[in-house]
């Protein structure tokens, strides 16, 4: 193998690093949020779906709780929907590069 074959593949070995670095950073930064049909509950989750934050409107006072139970685990799914979509997007741009060999 030549020198000049030699820095081609060094170079793309780094290329493809750098590729997982920003996805790995991509995936750590995912947030999704998702709000309830009727406002009340706002709900975000980290790239695992995991909830991070929960806000709830002042306005509770006349709803249910077994409704508010309800709406908050709907409102935290839809939002690991949304989560588990982007690490979808993120995962698969690192399959499709036109470089993969």
């Amino acid at each position: 193998m030549s020198a000049h074959e030699m820095d081609a593949v060094v170079e793309r070995a780094a290329a493809q690093l750098n590729l997982f670095d920003d996805a790995l950073a991509a995936l750590h930064a995912i947030r999704a949020e998702a709000v309830s049909d009727d406002g009340r509950v706002r709900v975000e989750v980290d790239g695992h779906g995991s909830p991070t934050a929960l806000w709830l409107s002042e306005s509770l006072h006349d709803l249910d709780p077994r409704v508010l139970a309800r709406s908050v685990v709907a409102t935290a799914h839809r939002a690991a929907e949304e989560a588990a979509a982007e690490r979808t997007r993120i995962t698969s741009a690192l399959f499709d590069t036109p470089d993969r060999h």
